[in-house]
């Protein structure tokens, strides 16, 4: 990609603020200039004085250190990142809700190839806008430069306060059920003296761990993550590696007990492939949802730009092969699911892939390893939502659209620890409610609104900036189709739950006031501003940290 300086993100705090200042074709209704080079990557330029309108004396922002991310993360952590976030609690929850959507397993599993290739399609184009614009902040970034302040924000809103702290309630609620099943499974050995270790269990009496103790054990979880992802990257990057490895055992184990099942001459369940079909155009894009929230994570990566040493050469390889094994496993797991379990089995249980191995394995200690290797699975896949939150956080507080103090970088471990911090307390409060099914339909919505604006963004910057270097290129006609697929998976929830979208809905559209009062025309209260930064300088005190500032002051 050139010469190395190019790629790197530097901002710098300026003299005041400039009320619908414009770089460009852009509003940037923030403290810092940044301007963004033929190449691609943005670069920061200062401006006036040394005064800073967030912090109010210079002082605090004149630090030698750069402010930076650290670039640490290699191939195979990217890999590691992408696999390891998608493949988390998705895959081991909604199958059962896909097929309450479709009322056949032949169709539900048609909608898993779909939604396969939907989310190949999204990441293909997330390469080329990762490549060419290369920020910590990925879709904020992608849309600011596509369409503005505005939509940007939008984007931030919604990740901040709806889709990433839902996103880890469900992952973290997912582990906390999980991780205890094997203390709270009560099985019935009333015959066990008079069998062997591997007899069949005929009478397993589930007692599902209280709600106060599953909702206490997620919240640990998110502050253990919390933890890990503030102090190192790489210690960050090797945990993924790991649940990675995990979690690729876990779906092996599954499919390895369905082609025995199936072996034994056990087919009965996937003979009448189509029974029972009963979908509708509103239905099959609420299984969609269910699908590709077993998919989602493949755009977590790209917020790591700022800390892969090449994303040209880095990104493509990860999502290929990444986005392989994910497909490939996910769809040899619906095998199994489909093969060892009737429709109405799937449809009945909570934790499927628990209930999927049972005909197999047969012995009370075998019947407790599935439930670790998902918990190690789902807490993998939380750790990269920690990671992807934030990245998204920090970008946007970074360019102005937050407070100041969430654009923090930890000195000694370079990571933002004060949108981490932020992030963490959002999904604690999420999981004050603990119905996973809506935190999913809730998610799905939110996110495919900003993936469908990221694919309509690419195609005008194609068309806008056709000089703009872009290190890959992908088909025009593929976010051609993936705008389409996101504008139908918008449209047709409405049609299903219309109160649950207009909801949503509501929740995205309530950051424009916010957007338009303190970003846009900067109109917030003497005393608010004097309160942010107060706040800034003890974050900066407190955190050990840094605004990101150039290297050369």
């Amino acid at each position: 990609m050139g010469d190395q300086a190019t790629t790197d993100l530097t901002y710098v705090s300026t003299s005041a603020y400039h009320a619908g200042e414009k770089s460009g074709d852009h509003v940037f209704s923030h403290s810092r200039t940044v301007e963004y080079t033929g190449s691609g990557a943005p670069t920061a330029k200062p401006v006036g004085s040394e005064r800073s309108p967030l912090l109010g004396d210079s002082s605090v922002v004149k630090e030698k250190s750069s402010g930076k991310l650290a670039r640490k993360l290699t191939l195979l952590n990217a890999i590691g990142l992408t696999v390891g976030s998608i493949i988390g609690s998705g895959i081991f929850i909604t199958p059962n809700q896909v097929l309450e959507e479709t009322g056949s397993v032949g169709v539900s599993f048609f909608v898993w190839i779909g939604c396969g290739i939907l989310a190949v399609g999204g990441a293909l184009c997330f390469v080329e806008l990762g490549t060419s614009i290369p920020s910590a902040g990925a879709t904020y970034a992608y849309l600011l430069r596509a369409f503005g302040g505005l939509p940007a924000f939008l984007d931030t809103w919604t990740a901040a306060f709806v889709s990433l702290p839902a996103a880890r309630a469900i992952m973290c609620l997912a582990f906390a059920d999980y991780i205890s099943r094997p203390f709270f499974d009560s099985v019935n050995i009333t015959n066990a003296s008079q069998n062997t270790s591997s007899a069949p269990i005929d009478d397993v009496d589930v007692m599902p761990a209280p709600t106060w103790l599953i909702k206490l054990i997620a919240a640990i979880c998110v502050c253990i993550l919390c933890a890990v992802n503030t102090y190192s990257v790489k210690l960050m990057a090797r945990v993924q590696d790991i649940s990675m490895v995990v979690k690729l055992l876990a779906i092996v184990l599954l499919i390895i007990t369905g082609l025995v099942y199936i072996g034994q001459g056990n087919d009965h369940n996937i003979k009448n492939f189509f029974e029972g079909t009963n979908v509708t155009a509103a239905r099959l894009g609420s299984a969609f949802y269910g699908g590709l929230w077993a998919y989602d994570g493949w755009d977590t990566v790209f917020f790591g730009a700022e800390e892969v040493d090449n994303v040209a050469r880095i990104f493509p390889r990860a999502i290929g092969l990444g986005m392989s094994i994910v497909i490939v496993a996910y769809i040899l797991a619906n095998i199994a699911y489909m093969s060892l379990l009737s429709a109405d089995g799937i449809l009945n249980t909570s934790v499927i892939a628990v209930d999927a191995v049972r005909p197999v394995l047969k012995s009370a200690g075998a019947l407790y390893i599935m439930p670790l290797l998902v918990a190690v699975s789902t807490f993998g896949a939380t750790n990269g939502a920690t990671f992807l939150a934030g990245r998204q956080t920090f970008a946007a507080a970074r360019e102005g659209s937050f407070p100041s103090f969430l654009s923090v970088v930890h000195r000694s471990w370079q990571t933002p620890i004060a949108a981490l911090f932020f992030q963490t307390l959002m999904a604690i409060v999420y999981l004050i409610p603990s119905d996973i099914g809506e935190l999913v339909q809730i998610f799905s919505f939110a996110s495919w609104v900003f993936y469908g604006s990221c694919f309509v963004g690419l195609i005008v910057l194609r068309f806008r900036e056709p000089h703009l270097h872009r290190p890959y290129k992908v088909f025009i006609a593929i976010p051609v189709v993936m705008t389409g697929a996101a504008v139908y998976l918008v449209i047709a929830p409405f049609f299903d739950d219309f109160y649950r979208s207009l909801y949503v809905t509501a929740a995205i559209l309530g950051g424009i006031p916010a957007y338009i009062l303190f970003v846009y025309h900067r109109t917030s209260p003497h005393i608010l501003h004097d309160f942010s930064a107060m706040v800034t300088r003890w974050t900066l005190t407190l955190c050990y940290a840094t605004l990101p500032a150039e290297e050369a002051l």
